[in-house]
């Protein structure tokens, strides 16, 4: 019975030492990774790129703080930047930043002190506040021209007091016209050109992500579409409702309305039930018409709402008295 006892002890001492000398040249192993090794980055994971582009990596509101860290192999001869926008932000292993709202291209660069390299690249996401300034991303708003006015629509912009390229600053003033509203300001004139990521400033000195604005030598070209082109007398007694079933298949949320009228009178683009085809207001005073004196364009961005209300209440007319339409235009 004690040679039996004997020999299973010396069987599991034997295994015991072959288990331990595995784990120990396997230790070994890796602590013993040299500065001539390829480097890796183990983490964080990158999702594959899709039709050449990086996609999305991570997606935060502009009021929590990006925290992340990476872990790379040689570790002991590795070290690691985190780039946004091709631009250092933060050496080492671990990193917290906060960022203003946008889109930003993060890259993860992993060096060997032999100089070896590799790299990850995503898209960071950081959302606005719903609160915040929340500019659009009109072409005509995002390439503009040195030294000239220009407008930048959005959303709860009317406190919007400065628009900054870097180190240039702008004065900007509000201009109320319902959900069109913008801010108008002037592009510094010694801008080199260049695309720059640009802030809006409060009036209570808050900043925030207004994305990026490309400094062309031109303005884009405005791409319209005739729709209807003629002339049309309106008149209470006679809406222009030559596209007013057409409209909805015509046009959908983001299009641009532009109605080319020429006369002394007011007028608005409506809903068959004369329902504001921006605001939804309705009546004399609610719809909100449009003082009409010369040539002048009336433009309308449609939005979701402005479909909804085409949709549900007989598509879209121009309503009102003493003027007349020359061309409608979409973009």
């Amino acid at each position: 019975m004690k040679k039996i006892l004997y020999s299973l002890l010396a069987v599991i001492a034997v295994f015991s030492m072959g288990t331990f000398s595995s784990c120990s040249e396997d230790n070994e192993e890796f602590i013993t990774a040299t500065e001539d090794d390829f480097p890796q980055i183990l983490l964080p994971w990158f999702s594959e790129w899709e039709n050449g582009e990086p996609v999305e990596y991570k997606n935060l509101s502009r009021d929590v703080e990006f925290v992340d860290s990476a872990t790379v192999t040689p570790a002991l001869y590795t070290t690691v930047q985190w780039l946004i926008d091709d631009e250092v932000i933060h050496e080492g292993l671990k990193i917290q930043h906060t960022f203003l709202a946008g889109e930003y291209v993060l890259k993860i660069v992993a060096t060997t002190t032999k100089g070896k390299s590799t790299s990850r690249t995503g898209i960071l996401t950081v959302r606005p506040l719903e609160s915040d300034p929340i500019p659009g991303e009109d072409i005509l708003d995002r390439q503009v021209v040195p030294g000239k006015e220009v407008k930048l629509h959005g959303t709860n912009m009317d406190n919007v007091v400065k628009i900054s390229f870097g180190e240039k600053e702008a004065a900007a003033k509000f201009v109320e016209d319902g959900d069109n509203s913008y801010v108008e300001y002037t592009v510094p004139a010694d801008l080199a050109l260049g695309t720059y990521r640009v802030t809006l400033t409060d009036i209570d000195g808050n900043v925030y992500g207004g994305g990026k604005i490309e400094i062309s030598n031109e303005a884009p070209v405005v791409t319209e579409e005739t729709l209807w082109e003629g002339e049309f007398n309106v008149t209470w007694d006679t809406p222009f409702r030559e596209l007013q079933s057409q409209f909805k298949d015509l046009v959908v949320a983001g299009s641009i309305i532009r109605a080319y009228v020429t006369g002394e009178g007011q007028g608005n683009m409506t809903t068959d039930w004369w329902t504001n085809i921006l605001t939804g207001g309705q009546g004399d005073s609610g719809r909100g018409d449009i003082e009409i004196s010369g040539t002048m364009v009336l433009e309308f961005v449609l939005t979701d709402f402005s479909m909804q209300l085409m949709n549900e209440q007989g598509g879209a007319i121009f309503v009102g008295d003493g003027y007349t339409i020359t061309k409608i235009t979409k973009e």
